[in-house]
């Protein structure tokens, strides 16, 4: 590809990016409820949150479990800064947004650096320990100090709604990493991820990737924090809890440690399936409930069991699983119906709402027993990986990572 060519393909591939935020921002105000505005803006949030973590933890190969403090930087930069200087600005509201947002990745990466040059020697579980206690760390300086409003919050104004800015940061998150992985300085990474001893074998400086990894993966997740705490215009400590951290780190472990799809795909996964059942706003019997149950088990269980002991042809062995996928589910769907009709457990009812974290928390299960490494694995999104999936023939020329 000659050089004019790259700059344009480039180029048009940045205008498509803003031009369809702004389109998505548009419609989503136009057409959308408030609060459906707002999980639309999350969504964002978190893709960019779990794209940023997975370059160091599944990329990099590193174990920080701390990225909620990052995250929380990023925030009080930006709600700080507001309160303080933005009266004397001459700036206007996006132009001020996007100052934070930078100013919250600045200090952000910043701590990232201090994280991670004290942290090289570590890994695995001690890396963790490390992170988690940074980011409880952060959390308790903030709730001690009265300048950043302490356990009560931190109130500022104005309030700056930006999510097209939302989506295209994590459009940028995507793209870096993607881009990253894509050229030499990717198999550094990588390198480090499979043996950091035979990486410095040859010659791989891993300070300097190490460092790298959480320096980006720190910035994007600052610069995901200005962009909560200016549309909020109001953060609190409780925001950026450790469960926020482990809610992150089974985003990356979901999708696949090392896939940047499969974080985005996780993503949205995990922060839809406890929002959906408030607007469903419907009543469960407990009789579907065992039902389902019952489906639940017996679709792990034959999946597992096909997996581990089928040696026959793939043809066959697709056509079990695709079975096994369809018929289990309605087999508990029909048991949960036979209960409903002709038992007394029908006049037990449940809130679908009162249920969603239990969804979220079978969901977990069953994707981990099934697939252990992840929904993608180290496998990137590409059409001729969907043919590899559906075929069970790799391609002449299949452009994935692994």
């Amino acid at each position: 590809m000659n050089l004019g060519k790259f700059f344009a393909v480039r180029g048009f591939s940045v205008a498509v990016a803003i031009l369809g935020c702004l389109a998505l921002d548009y419609a989503a105000q136009t057409y959308l409820q408030d609060y459906i505005v707002r999980l639309v803006f999350l969504a964002g949030i978190y893709i960019t949150l779990a794209v940023s973590l997975n370059l160091i933890n599944g990329i990099t190969g590193q174990f920080s479990i701390g990225h909620a403090a990052f995250y929380m930087v990023g925030a009080y930069t930006g709600g700080t800064l507001t309160k303080f200087f933005y009266d004397a600005s001459p700036l206007g509201a996006v132009a001020w947004l996007i100052a934070m947002i930078l100013a919250g990745a600045a200090l952000a990466g910043v701590a990232g650096l201090l994280v991670g040059l004290p942290s090289l020697r570590l890994r695995g579980d001690y890396l963790a320990i490390v992170t988690l206690g940074f980011g409880e760390i952060i959390r308790i300086i903030v709730i001690n100090q009265p300048e950043l409003g302490g356990s009560s919050g931190l109130g500022f104004a104005p309030k700056v709604q930006g999510l097209w800015l939302v989506w295209l940061l994590a459009v940028i998150c995507v793209a870096v990493c993607r881009n990253l992985l894509k050229t030499s300085h990717g198999l550094a990474f990588l390198a480090v991820r499979e043996d950091e001893v035979a990486a410095q074998a040859m010659g791989i400086n891993l300070t300097k990737t190490k460092v790298t990894a959480f320096v980006i993966g720190a910035a994007f997740a600052g610069a995901a924090g200005a962009l909560l705490a200016m549309n909020e215009g109001y953060i609190n400590p409780d925001l950026f809890k450790m469960d926020v951290s482990f809610l992150i780190l089974t985003m990356v472990v979901l999708g696949g440690a090392g896939s940047i799809t499969g974080s985005v795909l996780a993503a949205l996964t995990l922060f839809a399936i406890p929002e959906l059942p408030r607007l469903l706003k419907i009543d469960v019997s407990l009789a579907y409930l065992i039902g389902l149950t019952a489906g639940a088990i017996g679709f792990v269980s034959l999946l597992r069991h096909h997996q581990q002991r089928y040696h026959g042809p793939k043809a066959k062995g697709r056509m079990i699983t695709v079975a096994t996928v369809v018929g289990v589910p309605l087999a508990g769907l029909g048991l949960g119906w036979l209960l409903h009709t002709f038992t007394y457990l029908s006049d037990q009812t449940y809130e679908l709402n009162n249920l969603r974290y239990v969804i979220l928390a079978v969901t977990l299960i069953v994707v981990m027993l099934l697939r252990p490494e992840g929904v993608m694995g180290h496998h990137e999104f590409s059409w001729k990986w969907v043919q590899k999936v559906l075929t069970g023939r790799k391609p002449v020329a299949e452009e994935s990572i692994s």
